[in-house]
């Protein structure tokens, strides 16, 4: 027969129990949220590493220059001033002409953007193969070969991704290796001074277009979700947008020729606690701008030397 108090022995068993499998539970969540962290700031740092490797590259094949302006050696001001005035212009044209073909053919849109980003991405690994030639004394018929080489690579992964056949997995890594490539390609080749600008202008308008929902309200917030994994080093969880990661590699890549290797890690570090303190904010707040703290983090070495200094 069973008592009362059987009954209430077995009753706090199953409460302890209970209890217990919710710690456990629990433990292995806030294990989890660790994991996802760490693995969160993984594709970060490297893209950011290969833009530092690059950049490092230029300086090598350029030693008695320690600044980015050895790329417009010879030309005058003018000429430096239009060259980037031109660069601008037609970006703001392609975003333009982006958000048009977006309102109406979003999938066409989408593809194209991924297309252009990983072709862009592999043409700016010969700036840096004809840095590796100049290192090694080696002629240019045989530069001429690479060229064609990455040419191709580029167009077959650029094709691969406009019909949508690339495994998430290829996917990830050349959005991090073309945004290392490309944003190492802006660092070096903008002087310090724009890239600081450049790139605190991006940060507002990345707070902009957030807080008014810019996006959402042209393609609707069904489909916002959907687009921005597509432009994103992602998993089931979060993404990464290539933009941000480009703009973390310019940062680096121009502190580090500007001004040295030991400034470029600085302002990487910088830049990777900037991103986990967004990481933080997103999980509390839900949704945050992926750009501001990480690059103002990230340029403050840089605006140290540039203004203190």
């Amino acid at each position: 027969m069973i008592t009362l108090e059987k009954l209430i022995i077995v009753f706090k068993k199953l409460r302890l129990g209970s209890s217990s499998m919710k710690r456990i539970k629990a433990s292995e969540k806030r294990f989890s949220v660790k994991i996802n962290k760490l693995y969160f700031l993984l594709p970060i740092f490297f893209a950011i590493l290969i833009s530092l490797v690059y950049a490092q590259f230029v300086l090598l094949a350029q030693p008695y220059s320690n600044s980015s302006t050895f790329m417009f050696e010879g030309y005058s001001e003018v000429f430096i001033a239009l060259n980037i005035f031109a660069i601008a212009i037609v970006s703001a044209i392609s975003l333009f002409i982006f958000f048009r073909i977006l309102k109406t053919r979003r999938e066409v849109a989408l593809r194209i953007l991924v297309a252009t980003f990983i072709i862009g991405g592999m043409l700016s690994t010969l700036l840096f193969g004809k840095h590796i030639f100049i290192l090694l004394n080696l002629g240019s018929p045989l530069f001429l070969l690479v060229v064609a080489v990455v040419a191709y690579v580029g167009t077959y992964f650029a094709y691969l991704a406009f019909v949508e056949a690339l495994s998430d997995r290829a996917r990830n890594t050349l959005f991090v290796v073309c945004s290392g490539t490309l944003g190492s390609f802006l660092g070096v080749l903008v002087p310090i001074l724009p890239v600081i600008g450049i790139s605190l202008f991006l940060s507002v308008a990345d707070i902009v277009l957030i807080h008014r929902s810019t996006v959402e309200k042209i393609v609707g917030e069904a489909e916002y979700e959907k687009m921005i994994m597509k432009l994103a080093f992602s998993n089931r969880e979060w993404g990464i947008g290539i933009g941000d990661l480009t703009c973390y590699s310019m940062v680096v890549s121009s502190s580090s020729v500007s001004y040295g290797v030991l400034v470029g890690g600085l302002s990487l570090l910088l830049i990777l606690i900037g991103s986990l303190l967004s990481l933080v904010l997103a999980i509390r707040m839900v949704r945050i701008p992926g750009l501001p703290i990480a690059i103002v983090l990230g340029l403050s070495p840089s605006m140290a030397i540039l203004f203190f200094f």
